[in-house]
């Protein structure tokens, strides 16, 4: 079954059973045990072992950290632990109140705040999974004052996060991108520069733009799709059905603070985790560019060889200890005893707890979902099929979107489709190499941004402290909605091989949009 139509059924079962049941670690869990099920060919004792050997390869790795223990899983684990312990020590030091005092004076609004969140997203573009972690915690006090739901905070961060890095040239994204353009170029014989080849893909990345303009639209015109609407409602009562158990037990008062804290314990912190952990980036990249022998020029051989894990590691503990240090100031002072203080530290690692479990799940079920080779079936798809080249564009946006919606990585799946849609541009029209890999780009994120078992959805919605599930259902609508209006302009632009007219289609998608949201308000101001 591997490499066929089977393949996708783990995925598409944990996709259906988190959109019945919200119930996301049953949803995942089934959907593991399924895949090793069929990779063990049925076989009960084999699907144990397949099991077994997954999680344990999550956490162990031959020549990794200290020798045996894997960088890149455990790096991010710790980055969780020690973003949850971070965060209670803000808290504790009465950090978290006054910046949100400090910020509520002069952003007296919600859409202010939620305003703030997404250009908090867009600045904060070298990597997906730092944006989502930080810009979310730092909003999260903002979003409790403002009565925002975490659904909503979730979904701003989401969509300001990967779509904003894959279009930057100065990501984590960037070079892996890059480096597989120039592999795609020389093989079919492309005269691009790499690095001007990548610039040029913007302006067609239709879901990229269209998501991000999306997020201000939504903002704006109080734009609430299928369950964002109960969730906002819920919010504004005073009851934030989308928080996680964790966060609901902050909200009623689960956490002590001091009445001496400043927007200093918040800014200290925050600004020592960023700094040290961009610093920690640009140094890994420049020892690896010293000891490789790139065609890049410096700049862009540092960007090629950060070492992101390593980054993680020592910004969380930087700011960890610097956090600290700040809460202890209160210690000292008699306005938290010395046993709060201790509790801080092991309560807010203890809030991480249920997200490194679902984490944990999402990356062994794309383990096992990608041995499965769904991603292998579905190439298969697009190079046997007899497209009209007009079509190509929309068709490998689709393809995309549907890959990474089944395996929940979007890495994976551009690092198969782009070799396949360069051959494919080559071969039929070399002035579509371009448009089609801006589309397998975009159609990547989008099926990223959908999938309950992508790694920055549940970022996304840990670092703003709202349920996986909760976010899963609440975005979808909006993912939904921007990839139809993309669809439609890279249609046009299919057709019409016009920037110009693909660009007034999405125009006419957001003024649409824009109609609809209105009426909505309007309707609900009349039924009020």
């Amino acid at each position: 079954m591997i490499g066929t139509i089977y393949a996708l059924i783990p995925a598409l079962l944990t996709i259906a059973l988190v959109i019945f049941t919200r119930r996301v670690v049953l949803s995942l869990g089934i959907g593991a045990i399924s895949a090793a099920f069929i990779l063990a060919n049925f076989n009960l004792i084999q699907t144990v072992e397949t099991l077994g050997s997954t999680f344990s390869g999550l956490i162990f790795e031959k020549d990794g950290l200290i020798g045996f223990l894997n960088d890149w899983n455990l790096s991010i684990v710790f980055f969780l632990l020690a973003l949850g312990a971070i965060t209670a020590y803000i808290v504790l030091s009465g950090g978290a109140s006054a910046f949100t005092k400090a910020i509520i004076k002069r952003v007296k609004t919600r859409e202010g705040v939620q305003y703030t969140s997404a250009i908090l997203g867009i600045l904060i573009f070298v990597d997906d999974y730092f944006n989502a972690l930080v810009v979310g915690n730092v909003s999260k006090p903002l979003a409790q004052q403002q009565k925002i739901s975490r659904a909503r905070l979730a979904y701003i961060v989401d969509s300001t996060s990967a779509p904003i890095c894959v279009i930057s040239p100065i990501s984590s994204w960037a070079t892996g991108v890059m480096g597989s353009m120039a592999v795609i170029f020389a093989s079919t014989g492309a005269t691009y520069n790499t690095f001007s080849a990548f610039l040029m893909t913007i302006p067609y990345h239709f879901y990229v733009i269209v998501s991000v303009i999306m997020v201000f639209i939504v903002i704006k015109y109080n734009l609430n799709l299928g369950l964002m609407k109960k969730y906002e409602t819920d919010t504004v009562n005073g009851n934030d059905s989308s928080l996680t158990s964790a966060e609901v037990a902050n909200a009623h008062g689960g956490d002590v603070e001091s009445s001496k804290g400043t927007v200093w314990d918040l800014i200290v912190p925050i600004l020592t985790l960023i700094v040290v952990t961009m610093l920690t980036m640009v140094y890994t990249g420049y020892v690896g560019a010293m000891n490789s022998a790139s065609d890049f020029n410096l700049f862009f051989a540092i960007l090629d060889n950060i070492n992101l894990s390593t980054a993680l590691r020592f910004g969380g503990a930087a700011g960890l200890i610097v956090s600290m240090a700040m809460a202890y100031r209160h210690v000292i002072s008699g306005e938290v005893t010395q046993n709060q203080y201790v509790k801080a530290f092991f309560s807010g690692m203890k809030s991480m707890v249920g997200a490194i479990i679902v984490l944990l799940l999402a990356w062994a079920i794309c383990e096992l979902v990608s041995a499965l080779d769904a991603g292998g079936y579905l190439a298969s798809v697009i190079t046997s099929a007899n497209i009209n080249p007009n079509f190509i564009p929309v068709v490998m946006f689709i393809v995309a979107s549907f890959m990474a919606f089944a395996t929940g990585t979007s890495w994976g799946s551009f690092g198969i489709l782009l070799p396949i849609a360069g051959s494919v541009a080559a071969a039929i029209d070399m002035n579509l190499m371009i448009p089609v890999m801006a589309a397998v780009l975009s159609g990547a994120i989008f099926g990223d941004h959908a999938s309950p078992i992508s790694d920055t959805t549940l970022l996304s919605a840990t670092g703003s402290g709202c349920d996986l599930g909760a976010h899963f259902n609440s975005q979808l609508p909006y993912a939904l909605l921007s990839a139809c209006i993309a669809s439609l302009a890279y249609i046009a632009f299919g057709m019409t091989e016009s920037l110009m007219i693909a660009y007034l289609i999405i125009i006419i998608g957001f003024i649409a949009t824009i109609f609809y949201a209105k009426s909505q308000n309007k309707s609900e101001a009349i039924q009020e």
